[in-house]
Formats: structure tokens, sequence, C-alpha cells
């Protein structure tokens, strides 16, 4: 029995580069489809037209769709991985949301998007103004609407005193779109992923997060007043301790699960008279500070639960004799 399990572990073992070769190849195929889609369905834009602007966009909305379901698919039905996500959250089409989480890999977009799915619009990602030069997809999403952002380093205003509010004024044109439909705006604030060495290069007072870079959320609020009441606070936890990419493709991923709540935003933030980026920009970042103080603690306890869950469920495996079917 025991040799058995021990070819069955090795063979699948051997496996996996191949099948994270495969799931790349597909992965790459498959945005590069879906965002040909996007600029054969473009040309309507220049129309000029409202009907046929509702048209495009209805259009981009659904090849989103299209292209989150086929990796779901690829995930579920090839890869055998599944998400544990959170049922509680309740489907809203009427409202703009905007929606934070905590980032450990390139892995949490696949997760959120699978949460998001029949329950929220689609969300468009704020990008660097960079990434608008990456093949196909750069443009693709300049094509869908997503918000480029340019932000001018202290260094360099100092030099040009011109570009003194040039950013605020670039976020507001890329959110010009958004303003029309209901819609989700997506920030992942940490800035790039967390490991435990950027943790410490940091010296953050955080467990699981990095310090937040809230410039980008402060410009959303002011661009958008009214619009965006509540923040919509995603924890996507995993069980095991780091996790890449290529785990994903390779399908050797644990169990991960999504904790979702809505934080509403004080009522001095919800008027046009705040400007978070600009006079209130102190008060403003006062209360994100303690928003994710009270993150990462919510954070701490949601992963101590959910790892010891796991690890029972594996001791109840063991006792079984399961282990080889996993």
């Amino acid at each position: 029995m025991k040799s058995d399990i021990t070819v069955y572990t090795n063979k699948k073992t051997l496996l996996q580069p191949v099948i994270g070769l495969i799931s790349f190849v597909f992965m790459c195929s498959n945005v590069f489809f879906w965002t040909l889609l996007v600029h054969l369905v473009a040309p309507l834009l220049c129309l000029r037209n409202t009907r046929y602007e509702d048209v495009a966009e209805r259009c981009f909305n659904r090849l989103y769709d299209g292209w989150v379901a086929s990796c779901e698919w690829w995930f579920q039905n090839l890869l055998g991985i599944r998400w544990e996500l959170d049922e509680t959250m309740k489907a809203d089409f009427e409202h703009w949301h905007l929606l934070i989480a905590n980032h450990r890999s390139w892995v949490d977009v696949f997760v959120i998007f699978a949460q998001l799915k029949g329950r929220r619009p689609l969300p468009r990602v704020f990008m660097k103004q960079a990434l608008i030069w990456l093949p196909f997809v750069g443009s693709a999403a300049y094509i869908m609407g997503f918000p480029f952002m340019k932000r001018y380093t202290r260094s360099q205003i100092q030099k040009k005193p011109k570009l003194a509010g040039k950013d605020l004024a670039t976020t507001k044109r890329s959110c010009s779109r958004l303003l029309r439909r209901p819609n989700s705006i997506m920030s992942f604030v940490e800035g790039t992923r967390f490991t435990e060495e950027k943790h410490q290069q940091q010296a953050s007072p955080y467990h699981y997060l990095l310090k937040p870079k809230a410039g980008g959320i402060s410009f959303i609020v002011q661009t958008m007043p009214e619009r965006i009441k509540s923040i919509t606070d995603i924890n996507v936890l995993y069980e095991q301790k780091t996790i890449t990419g290529w785990d994903l493709l390779c399908g050797r991923i644990g169990q991960v699960k999504v904790m979702v709540r809505e934080v509403a935003l004080p009522d001095i933030m919800l008027v046009p008279e705040y400007q978070a980026a600009g006079r209130d920009r102190e008060h403003f970042f006062t209360w994100f500070n303690l928003y994710w103080h009270d993150k990462d603690i919510r954070m701490s306890h949601q992963l101590d639960t959910f790892r010891q869950m796991a690890l029972d469920d594996l001791e109840q495996d063991f006792s079984k004799g399961n282990t080889s079917q996993e």
C-alpha cells in the first residue's frame, strides 16, 4: 500500500511542471483571444453615438465575463481547484463599488474575480500608465475604460511646478467613463505582493499586510464624490504560507478562503467639498490607517482559525487513510 502511494505521489509531482506549462500556454492564448475581440469591438466607440457606445460597453462587459469564466473553467475542471467563496456577499449591480484586497500573489486576481462574478460588476483596476504599452493587454484595458494613473514625485514637481495637480487631473479624465454607469474599481493598496522579506524591509507594523499606499484611493474618493459610499473589504486567505502564480498553473493550491465585509466611509467624506487628495489629506490618511490596522487584526484572527481548520481536516484525512487522493 505504501509503495502504491509513493508511486502515485511521484507521478503527480513529475507531471506538475508539464501541467504548469500547458496552463501557461492556455492562459496566454486565452487572454490573446479575448483581448483581440475587445479590439474588434473598439471601433464602435469612435462613432460618438450614445447608442453605439452603450452597445460597445455591453460587449466589453460580456467579453470580460467570458475571459473570467474560461479561466475558472480551466482551474476547476482541468486543475481541480476550488475556492471557498463568501456566500454572504450580496449581489449589487446598481451602485459604484470600491474594492480593496490584500495582495499575496497574482493568484489573488482570479480568486477575487470568482468571488465577484454574479455579485458585482467585474472591476476596473487602477493601472500605472506605463502598463498601457503591455502588448494587447494594455491597449485592451484602455479600450475597456480601465483608469490609468500617472504619478509625479516630489522632486519632479519641484523641478517642474506645472506638474502639481496634473496627476489628479489625469485620474479625473480616466474616471470619466466609470462615472457614466455603475462600476467596480479595485485596488491593491500595498502596491506590491506581500512577502516576509518585504515585510521586514518595510518594518511594517502589521502582521499580514504591508504599509498601505492610499494615494490612489484618496484620488478615487475625491474624483467620484457621492458615488463611492463604502469600501468592499476583501481578505483572501491561503492555507499555504507561500504561494506563486506557478503554483496555480501547476494545480498545487491548498485551501483558499475569501472573507468580505462592507466598511462605510464617514459622512464627511461623502460630500463634494471633501478633498481627500488635497486639503483633507491628513484626515483621510488618519482614517485609512485605522481601517488598515483593523483589516490586519481581522486577517490575523481569520487566518489562525482557517489554518487550524485546515490542519484538523488534514489530520482527519490521515486517520481515514485518504491522503493518497490529495
